[in-house]
């Protein structure tokens, strides 16, 4: 996990990957926020860019995979702009022990998605 700052040292949120077997497979799971005061500037997707280069440097899986809601335009426009393929909606579990409907969203960390 990384914290999103802002130039003047502020802290605005957070954006990671970790490892997850998902159908099968070992991929990287990225997830990320920012808090409300500071949405709607950009800063989520370039977490999320920065975030994808790290795994990619890190040539351990191909893909990674985000689940935001099907309720959150906000995260699934991020992973449109990333570049991440959409797969469809799935049903997630999140928090732990709670079912959420989400949607499936897989990125080549390769280039060949």
């Amino acid at each position: 996990m990384y914290v999103i700052v802002l130039p003047d040292g502020t802290r605005v949120g957070s954006v990671g990957h970790w490892e997850r077997r998902w159908r099968g497979a070992q991929v990287w799971e990225m997830g990320w926020a920012v808090l409300p005061a500071y949405q709607g500037r950009g800063l989520a997707t370039a977490a999320v860019l920065a975030a994808a280069a790290e795994a990619r440097a890190r040539r351990t899986h191909r893909f990674a995979h985000a689940y935001p809601s099907v309720d959150n335009p906000a995260s699934n426009a991020v992973c449109r702009r990333v570049g991440f393929t959409l797969l469809g909606p799935t049903d997630f579990e999140y928090p732990p022990g709670q079912l959420m409907r989400a949607n499936d969203w897989r990125l080549d960390l390769t280039g060949n998605d």
